[in-house]
């Protein structure tokens, strides 16, 4: 293979792993590991984080390589499907990426195996099967999230005698699984064209970018509950900042979802593109408060602050021509103006 055709190779694959998604799964991971009462060592947190970040490198593959139908006709632009990944190079990525989880799930013992075989299922499934069947695929992508906070929980361990994680831990498993089967609605609203022309079901397809939107704010009203609930219950001494973050997710989300309850009616594709784009930065933050909550501020602002950078400019370098081409100008998520403008023309 020549020089040019390797590196043509090499970004083939790093745009399979979607490098703006990359950080937040193995902050969840890491949340699950400080909300645990057992010790945390850092190879222990090292595991929590890497373990369901190969587990969503392994999903994207896999996902790509379900779905290179449908992205023939309505993204012809990816990896697979404009000859850049051979499908089964991305098959045969994503086992090898479900190998790494295995390995270090079975190193950590009956609960990080249980909780990894379960995940896999659910990329699986998800992907294979549920993607096409409305709210029950945004669901089962929902659930991942919460997976991946129960993984690193068990990662380090649940101690008996300690048993006031518990708690909180319910209240977080069930804010992520809210938050990202809200994202991942807010994700089929920006493919609604595509999943229709593909025969896939999705819930906006079914029901109406309307409806869709209706059951956005409602899922991120329970998540806005549940990491209230999970911040109450948990150590006073903590309390301050990981509220003082909560209320940044909240502006967040609000940024985030405002204009998609503008645009209900008629839904243009950069508006809900440009709304998924700030929750993917909302959630790190989000998952960024747990950390905090158990490890303390500190280490919280040490990991977000550079995470929420590298998603943003990740997301600004390569969201747009990933979702929609090169032919919408890259800075179309930087540049709500600019997009509107061209959606008039």
């Amino acid at each position: 293979m020549s020089a040019a055709g390797a590196v043509r190779a090499l970004r083939a694959h790093v745009e399979t792993w979607r490098p703006y998604t990359l950080w937040y799964v193995g902050l969840v991971g890491l949340a699950g590991a400080a909300l645990a009462d057992g010790p945390h060592h850092p190879w222990l947190l090292l595991s929590a984080w890497a373990a369901p970040t190969a587990g969503w490198l392994g999903g994207h593959y896999l996902g790509d390589y379900f779905d290179r139908d449908l992205d023939a006709g309505s993204k012809p632009h990816r990896p697979i499907p404009s000859g850049r990944l051979a499908a089964r190079t991305a098959l045969w990525c994503g086992c090898a990426c479900f190998a790494v989880l295995a390995s270090l799930a079975v190193l950590g013992g009956w609960g990080t195996t249980s909780a990894a075989v379960l995940a896999a299922f659910g990329i699986v499934a998800y992907s294979r099967w549920c993607k096409a069947r409305g709210i029950a695929g945004n669901l089962v992508r929902g659930a991942l999230g919460a997976i991946a906070l129960l993984y690193g929980t068990l990662t380090v361990g649940l101690s008996p005698q300690q048993p006031s994680a518990v708690p909180v831990l319910l209240a977080s498993m069930l804010a992520f699984w809210a938050h990202d089967t809200m994202s991942n609605l807010v994700g089929a609203l920006r493919d609604m064209d595509g999943d229709r022309a593909g025969g896939y079901r999705t819930l906006p397809v079914r029901r109406g970018a309307p409806f869709a939107v209706r059951t956005v704010l409602a899922l991120y009203a329970g998540t806005v509950a549940a990491a209230l609930a999970a911040g109450l219950l948990a150590d006073p001494a903590r309390r301050a900042g990981y509220l003082a973050t909560l209320a940044v997710v909240v502006a967040l989300g609000v940024a985030a979802l405002a204009p998609l309850v503008a645009h209900r009616a008629d839904m243009p594709v950069l508006v809900a593109l440009r709304a998924h784009a700030v929750l993917v930065v909302e959630r790190v933050v989000l998952a960024s408060a747990l950390v905090g909550l158990g490890l303390g501020v500190g280490p919280q602002l040490l990991l977000a602050l550079p995470m929420v950078v590298l998603t943003w400019w990740a997301q600004r370098m390569m969201r747009a021509g990933h979702e929609l081409g090169t032919g919408r100008p890259a800075l179309a998520l930087a540049t709500p103006r600019r997009a509107a403008m061209e959606d008039v023309s």
